[in-house]
């Protein structure tokens, strides 16, 4: 059985095997988030088949350059420094803007060196139903191939007979989770074939592009009644998932995992994962997650999967505070930093 995920990251970058040197290579480019108030946040480059995060991280006190021009241009992971920047927002045209200046912003209990612009603000994205609105737009500097994964809604007829053909492979991922990972710890309040005809909860779909055809990225959830203690019994346990799903052989459903844990129904506990960007590289779709918890954000690349086993390429962490861990972490996949083919 394959690990999915243990602490916040698993310490397993992919290694591919180098291109000939005759072999034509990509424009480098890179990625940044920008929030709704114009900062931006690069997050990581791609030059000649390689993916590098080397903007500075968070840390406890930022250096800030006093200008643009006074950035190490080691930062940047381009040839020089990006003047104009595609930004690209769901549910609207992208748009060329540029970075105006330096400045730091306050990411959980560190801060950041990040950029601003002026041109890249936009009223706050709000989602009509009040669950969690996208965070940040992505902007591009350099010749990126980039797709917007596009949200299915969670009632839709879509959603609904995805649901339906995830119900096996979500059973079938709870039993082993529950008797390889909680059960010393955790006893569900429903017997396990009672659980498996309980229905499911979309949190969030999005599609996308994939290695073996059309991919889903799913937040699934299932709730049960709260045991104890008494006075959270009006707030259910719950067995929550992310990942992708795939179609398999005979027509199924297949799921390729990065999160499963027992948490609350204010999933505070568990690390929640939600994409941003698909960029296509010549060995496929990487699709950029933001994997988010009360007390930590990180953003993950993953290449597209084309098995039941994750394929992490990096992560960049965004920001953390230290000692607010629950006792028991999530089942999550660990991922390193740096530079990773």
């Amino acid at each position: 059985m394959r690990p999915v995920l243990s602490s916040i990251l698993i310490a397993a970058a992919l290694l591919a095997p180098a291109a000939p040197l005759a072999a034509p290579q990509p424009p480098p480019f890179v990625l940044a988030l920008v929030r709704d108030d114009g900062v931006m946040i690069p997050i990581a480059s791609h030059d000649r088949g390689r993916w590098r995060t080397p903007w500075p991280g968070p840390a406890k006190e930022a250096e800030v350059p006093v200008r643009l021009e006074d950035c190490p241009l080691a930062w940047w992971g381009l040839p020089s420094a990006p003047r104009a920047w595609t930004l690209h927002v769901p549910g609207e045209t992208p748009r060329t803007v540029s970075a105006d200046r330096m400045t730091w912003i306050r990411s959980y209990c560190r801060q950041q060196v990040a950029l601003h612009s002026r041109d890249a603000t936009r009223p706050l994205l709000r989602a009509p139903d009040g669950a969690r609105a996208p965070t940040y737009g992505v902007a591009v500097a350099g010749p990126a191939d980039v797709t917007l994964p596009r949200l299915v809604e969670p009632g839709s007829g879509e959603a609904r007979q995805l649901l339906d053909g995830l119900q096996q492979a979500f059973n079938r991922e709870e039993r082993l989770m529950f008797a390889q990972d909680y059960l010393s710890v955790f006893a569900p309040s429903v017997k396990s074939e009672d659980r498996d005809r309980l229905p499911l909860q979309a949190l969030s779909i999005h599609a996308g592009p994939g290695r073996t055809g059309p991919t889903y990225f799913v937040e699934l959830a299932r709730a049960y009644p709260r045991r104890a203690p008494g006075h959270l019994r009006w707030c259910d346990e719950v067995t929550y998932m992310s990942g992708w799903v795939r179609r398999g052989r005979n027509d199924t459903l297949d799921l390729t995992l990065i999160t499963r844990a027992v948490t609350s129904c204010l999933f505070d506990t568990t690390q929640r994962a939600e994409p941003h960007v698909i960029v296509q590289t010549p060995r496929g779709p990487v699709w950029i997650l933001d994997l988010y918890r009360p007390d930590s954000e990180v953003i993950g690349l993953f290449q597209a999967p084309k098995d039941e086993d994750p394929e992490p390429i990096l992560i960049r962490e965004i920001g953390r505070c230290e000692g607010k861990s629950p006792a028991r972490p999530p089942v999550l996949l660990d991922l390193p930093g740096g530079s990773v083919p």
